[in-house]
């Protein structure tokens, strides 16, 4: 009889296991308007939130990846893709993305966890409030709001010349135009003036930003997906001017001649531990709107050398890193 039991709680034990090894390991989609630097960094950030947490890939956890290459309709389809695949979680990249997710997934108790969404109250109106995301049940995330009025006083602080900045956009892009927007109210109390180019594809940005050559001083680019996908085009036409070019994605140092703003791989992994809240019994509803605070300013000294500029000692002493000899330097 002893024996009897023995065989009998040896096999529920392996039984028990064996479910244990077959169970559905959890279904994540991670979806993203267009890919660039920034945007990646987000997406591995995520990644490595849960790999932290103790999700082994393709054991605990799988990754459906997708890109929706800057298109909307692109987007819808692949939130859509998701839903026919029955993810249990879907973490949305970037406003575009975010609303064709949120659309998709509208009424139903999947969560949508977005990252980069520059404005998710009044632009993309993801949720009602910042500190009451209750518009849609099922979402939460994470904003990368720059401070555009201090990123144009930078500009402004580098030479008494700069008066005129160009900014390339995509008007198709809530939160590009928002922050467009911002820069037009911010520039007439920093003594300068806003002067636009619209792209509505990264494959029109390169026309977009020569036809500002002889009109501005300085380039600034916001977190425009479009645009910092063909950042080149724009550092080419900033190089051609001999003018300074501001980008406000430090992950694009090397193609700007400077840089501040969020660390976008930070920004990923704060997404990545609110998903883990969620999966873990918070509602995306209890979650208020994360705010990243804490910018960055990089210095990229060998493209201030092509057009001449020298950064003010105030700014090299502020700087949190430094390219030069195509080496990055950080404190």
């Amino acid at each position: 009889m002893k024996r009897l039991n023995l065989v009998i709680l040896v096999g529920l034990v392996i039984g028990l296991c064996t479910l244990a090894v077959g169970a559905a390991p959890l279904k994540i989609g991670i979806t993203k308007i267009v890919e660039h630097p920034a945007l990646d960094a987000v997406e591995q950030g995520v990644i490595d939130a849960f790999t932290a947490a103790g999700y082994e890939q393709d054991v605990d956890i799988v990754y459906l990846l997708a890109s929706a290459q800057g298109e909307l309709t692109n987007a819808v389809a692949i939130a859509q893709n998701f839903q026919s695949q029955n993810v249990d979680l879907v973490v949305a990249i970037a406003t575009t993305s975010a609303q064709a997710a949120a659309e998709v997934y509208r009424g139903t108790t999947i969560p949508v966890i977005y990252g980069a969404v520059t404005d998710p109250v009044e632009a993309a109106k993801l949720v009602l409030s910042a500190t009451d995301p209750s518009g849609n049940e099922n979402i939460t995330g994470v904003s990368d709001m720059i401070p555009v009025a201090a990123q144009l006083a930078l500009l402004k602080g580098l030479s008494p010349n700069i008066k005129r900045i160009g900014i390339v956009y995509n008007a198709g892009e809530p939160n590009s135009v928002i922050l467009t927007q911002m820069a037009e109210a911010a520039a007439p109390g920093l003594g300068l003036t806003i002067v636009t180019a619209t792209a509505d594809s990264s494959a029109n940005v390169p026309i977009a930003a020569q036809s500002l050559i002889g009109r501005v001083d300085a380039y600034y680019v916001t977190t425009d997906n479009a645009v910092v996908s063909a950042i080149d085009s724009v550092l080419a036409a900033s190089l051609e001017a001999n003018v300074p070019f501001l980008v406000a994605d430090p992950t694009s140092l090397a193609h700007a001649t400077l840089a501040a703003g969020f660390d976008y791989y930070d920004l990923g992994l704060t997404v990545g531990n609110l998903a883990l809240r969620v999966l873990s019994g918070t509602r995306p509803n209890e979650i208020p709107v994360t705010y990243v605070t804490e910018g960055q300013l990089h210095l990229n000294l060998d493209l201030a050398a092509q057009i001449g500029l020298e950064f003010p000692a105030s700014l090299i002493e502020q700087a949190d890193a430094i390219l030069y000899g195509g080496v990055l330097f950080s404190k």
